[in-house]
């Protein structure tokens, strides 16, 4: 689940680096300029943008939509939309058929080629979209960043769109990584150089 909704799953980041200056004006310009692109109407088979993390419709990004005290926080929306091969061979039996019928003879490579095209387009219109949200909460003061869910997938959609939007290095912060920053920084090194050996000998 996300942030919102639900048990609450977290996948959280540092930043690695602090833009000059957060402005309101800042966040706004970077979320608007990738922003997510309706495409519900046409056959892309994806589209990954910003929203507003109580909106997943609404791009304009006002400060009142993503500011909350002392965190700012947005949602990446990822539209897919999926057409099956063989799907596409059944449909395009029944136009090769049509062709031989209208024509006497079966279509060449070309012509295989472009009615292929032009049936993909048509069936992907026709295919429904499966809409993934991922919420973002960014803690300015902290420089952390918490994404609602967790998975390889949804982390690699974030990275992308975050590095996209703000060129901004992120980290993930795993509990190795927290617990090196709750010690010396010699007491980790030495840490990460220690080689795992047995607690007792056998004889």
């Amino acid at each position: 689940m996300g942030l919102i909704k639900g048990t609450p799953t977290v996948t959280r980041y540092r930043l690695l680096e602090a833009p000059e200056e957060v402005t309101d004006e800042y966040i706004q310009q970077r979320l608007k300029r990738n922003s997510f692109v309706d495409i519900e109407a046409t056959a892309e088979e994806d589209s990954l943008g910003w929203v507003e993390i109580l909106d997943h419709l609404a791009t304009e990004f006002n400060p009142a939509s993503f500011k909350f005290g002392g965190f700012v926080a947005f949602s990446a929306r990822l539209d897919t939309r999926r057409l099956a091969a063989r799907t596409l061979n059944r449909y395009y039996h029944y136009k090769e058929v049509e062709f031989l019928a209208q024509t006497g003879r079966k279509p060449n490579s070309v012509k295989k080629r472009e009615i292929k095209e032009n049936l993909r387009q048509d069936l992907l219109r026709r295919t429904l979209l499966n809409t993934d949200l991922l919420e973002v909460l960014w803690f300015q003061k902290e420089q952390e960043i918490w994404v609602g869910g967790a998975g390889e997938k949804k982390r690699l959609v974030f990275e992308e769109l975050w590095e996209r939007t703000f060129g901004l290095s992120v980290r993930l912060l795993v509990p190795i990584t927290l617990g090196l920053e709750m010690i010396p920084k010699e007491m980790g090194a030495s840490l990460l150089k220690s080689k795992a050996c047995s607690l007792w000998e056998e004889d």
